[in-house]
């Protein structure tokens, strides 16, 4: 029993029964903002089983959709129409984080985190991915681009966390004494937080919902997004889009472009104006357009995916 519950300890949790039903009715009324309901595929890996939902045409460039902390899959929902107008869209509930995917082992650090998304991605049977991730989501996928970018076609990050910067000193400042409230459940200070993070308003429902009931509902275990090191961004040689938000309290965006520049060997990036850490859902169009128009311009010629059985 002993063994159990500190094996327990490592994993991503829900802290009850009525926690779990809370960040749920959440997660499902964002999928109510989609414009047609998503398929759902359970994958089983040595991690867990992790949920991927699917929408868009069978056949295509398939995207990969990879989110942002506590939020799940669903937050994606202002930009899939979009999206899978003319690509096969799956989203992926990261195994760590709340949502449909349920943890059973520790991830450890990035070379785990690459094993778990290699292992989903081999379940889907799909090649010539173009993965998308925004903020946690974006360190995963240039974590994955560095240890095996085997079946991916190209990696876009949207305000990556840790990797190319660090946060503004004037952030961590402003952050500490809601963060020790939020730590006390307090939501009005988890509003203030998310108000920081997307250029100063308080994000709108569905988002507003899902983000708090994510941040009180469920006990994160899961790795530090460390900073990359030159070395290891000169591994990327993957077509990489890097889009970073300039009015964003997590990464100094000039410094960060410039470092991306310098270090990623087939690397565009944007500093996109007047836009805080939420892009994809603050400026949707701005951000829908920007990836497709990355993709657009790629050599898309390897045979389309095999669809999932």
């Amino acid at each position: 029993m002993r063994e159990t519950n500190k094996k327990s300890r490592k994993l991503g949790r829900f802290r009850s029964e009525a926690a779990r039903r809370r960040f749920l009715a959440a997660y499902d009324a964002a999928l109510e903002y989609w414009p047609a309901a998503p398929s759902h595929l359970d994958i089983e890996t040595t991690f867990g089983t992790t949920l991927v939902l699917m929408t868009g045409p069978a056949m295509g460039p398939p995207i990969v959709l990879l989110h942002a902390i506590a939020v799940a899959s669903p937050a994606w929902y202002a930009d899939i129409a979009a999206l899978s107008g003319s690509h096969p869209v799956y989203a992926i509930d990261t195994i760590t984080d709340p949502g449909r995917s349920s943890q059973s082992a520790a991830v450890r650090n990035g070379d785990d985190f690459a094993a778990w998304l290699a292992e989903v991605l081999g379940a889907l049977h799909l090649d010539g991915v173009h993965l998308v991730g925004l903020s946690y989501g974006g360190w995963l996928a240039l974590n994955q681009a560095r240890h095996s970018s085997n079946g991916i076609a190209s990696i876009t990050c949207v305000d990556p966390v840790g990797a190319l910067g660090r946060p503004k000193t004037s952030f961590m400042i402003k952050m500490v004494p809601d963060s020790l409230l939020a730590l006390a459940k307090s939501e009005k200070a988890i509003h203030r937080l998310l108000a920081l993070m997307n250029n100063g308003a308080v994000p709108s429902e569905p988002l507003l919902e899902l983000s708090v009931a994510g941040l009180l509902t469920f006990v994160a275990k899961q790795p530090f997004p460390k900073r990359m090191s030159d070395e290891d961004l000169r591994s990327i040689t993957l077509p990489t889009l890097v889009l970073l938000c300039e009015r964003s309290p997590v990464n100094d965006a000039r410094r960060a472009a410039e470092r991306a520049r310098r270090c990623i060997p087939k690397v565009k990036v944007e500093v996109v104006a007047d836009s805080g850490h939420m892009l994809p859902i603050e400026h949707p169009e701005q951000f829908t357009q920007r990836v497709l128009s990355f993709l657009d311009g790629l050599d898309t010629t390897a045979a389309p995916p095999q669809s999932p059985t």
